[in-house]
């Protein structure tokens, strides 16, 4: 009998049992059965960890990891350090998945010899249950990793996000999830895609992105993980050039999305954060101006987002805001 390739699905939970269960029931829901679900309970001080205990004694494919909290980086690195499948996928626990994802995705890795397939994804939002469709490939499309790791850093149809992809395990060899860092998927994600000798880009909408108000990414609040964005580009722009030239400019695309966001973000916020973080503002306008021929040249930029860049390289921009730019 032909035996078929384990997928091993990482899901970290963390204080989700209103959502947990809509999570784990997508992915039971799977017509591709070969499946090892990882829920990696990261200290939650809510009925998550008993939930998780109760779909594990349902269903023998489940696992349940118990450890202290470390955040979302040490929950994924948790499940893959005992991860036994051939292919890897990650659901972040709020989030579900469309019941044919990993079935369309795995024949696709088959059919090419892939190493990475990355599908689309909608966005639903919390406070008015609107479902829209998100970043999403145009066609099915066949691409080497460099090209998707450009593709990604202009979010072509795509971007960093762990969850809407399907990868080889071997990708993951020597690579982690960074442990105390935001935007986590942004410094990995590239480098997955980076070892991918064939990548596919899958127009199927199968990721269903849960937009919570309290969530990591939806957070108002400024504090210092508001630049863990930007320290990620710095990094990711200084191995593009040295190594992948080729793609160097849409890193550097990356990097001064990254610092606009980030003085956006300062600008609009209160007189007293605007001081508390005076440093981190001048230090990005700074890193800004060096990219001002690249901003004045750059194909990917709108006419308002370069505007926008040198208002802010000026320190103009809070002036000047309500002509050139409506929050």
């Amino acid at each position: 009998m032909e035996q078929t390739p384990l997928i091993s699905v990482i899901v970290p939970v963390y204080n989700v049992s209103a959502w947990l269960p809509r999570c784990v029931d997508s992915i039971l829901a799977q017509t591709y059965k070969n499946l090892e679900i990882l829920l990696v309970d990261d200290g939650s001080t809510d009925d998550s960890g008993r939930i998780c205990e109760e779909y594990a004694k349902k269903d023998t494919r489940i696992r349940v990891l118990h450890k202290k909290n470390g955040g979302l980086s040490s929950a994924r690195n948790a499940g893959l350090d005992v991860a036994a499948g051939q292919y890897i996928g990650f659901v972040d626990s709020d989030d579900w998945i469309e019941p044919e994802m990993y079935a369309v995705m795995l024949a696709l890795m088959e059919q090419y010899d892939a190493q990475i397939v990355c599908a689309g994804r909608c966005d639903v939002d919390e406070a008015t249950g609107d479902k829209t469709l998100g970043l999403c490939p145009e066609r099915e499309e066949q691409t080497d990793g460099e090209t998707l790791t450009g593709r990604i850093f202009l979010w072509d149809h795509c971007d960093s996000s762990a969850c809407d992809k399907l990868y080889r395990r071997e990708l993951f060899e020597g690579i982690r999830y960074p442990e105390g860092k935001t935007s986590e998927d942004i410094p990995v994600t590239y480098r997955l895609a980076l070892k991918a000798q064939r990548a596919i880009l899958c127009e199927k909408p199968f990721y269903n992105y849960f937009h919570r108000s309290g969530s990591i990414s939806k957070g108002a609040g400024i504090t210092e993980k508001t630049f863990h964005y930007s320290q990620h580009t710095a990094v990711i722009l200084e191995d593009i050039r040295k190594n992948h030239p080729k793609i160097a400019p849409q890193a550097e695309f990356l990097r001064v999305h990254s610092l606009y966001h980030i003085l956006l973000r300062l600008d609009h916020a209160s007189s007293d954060i605007r001081r508390a973080y005076d440093g981190e503002y001048r230090f990005a306008r700074r890193e800004l101006a060096r990219h001002w021929k690249f901003i004045l040249t750059c194909p990917w930029l709108t006419r308002q987002q370069r505007v926008t860049d040198i208002l802010l390289i000026l320190n103009l921009y809070h002036l000047l805001r309500p002509v050139f730019h409506r929050a």
